[in-house]
């Protein structure tokens, strides 16, 4: 991979900070090992459909993989899915162990993949659903559509924070809501 360009931005060592302090060690290396088993589904895809990495920006959303080269809808589809498709693979391999740790990463894991299909964007489950709108709206429509979706995911994200009294679960939903809505700090 010469000539890989890898950036890491400060939004991304705030969230690190913010697990570490939240969870620890062990919630803050769960959450990158999650993170990393969704990349690898996201990279294999790309692989198969002959896509080129060009760079990968580590940012406040996770990780983000620059790639080029001509890829069919379906191809951009599968990209796309792949991640949370091995997220969740990897959350249903950690559950078959009887270790703590990796029972705590298969949740970690499958709460990540969960969240990340919420339709919001730029999250995985945000682009999948602007495909699938796109296929019977203008993109404008589709983009207004999600904006109103994501608001919604992050009312709830935070109401439920705030029900069960946790602060990660309601920054989640504002960090969510300002996502959908401020396409610039996509």
């Amino acid at each position: 991979m010469a000539g890989l360009a890898l950036t890491v931005s400060p939004g991304f060592v705030l969230l690190a900070a913010a697990l570490y302090f939240l969870g620890g060690v062990g919630a803050l290396a769960a959450f990158l090992a999650a993170a990393l088993a969704h990349e690898l589904g996201h990279l294999t895809a790309m692989f198969l459909a002959g896509a080129a990495v060009r760079g990968i920006r580590i940012t406040a959303c996770g990780p983000v993989i620059e790639y080029g080269g001509v890829c069919t809808d379906r191809e951009e589809i599968g990209i796309v899915a792949a991640g949370p498709l091995a997220g969740l693979f990897f959350a249903v391999l950690c559950f078959l162990t009887d270790v703590p740790f990796l029972l705590y990463t298969g949740a970690v894991a499958l709460l990540a993949t969960l969240f990340n299909l919420l339709p919001v964007l730029p999250m995985d489950g945000g682009r999948l659903a602007k495909y699938a709108l796109e296929t019977v709206m203008e993109p404008r429509t589709a983009d207004a559509v999600l904006r109103v979706t994501g608001t919604l995911c992050a009312i709830g994200v935070l109401s439920t924070g705030i029900c069960i009294r946790s602060i990660a679960a309601a920054a989640a939903g504002i960090w969510m809501g300002a996502l959908a809505n401020f396409p610039a700090l996509r």
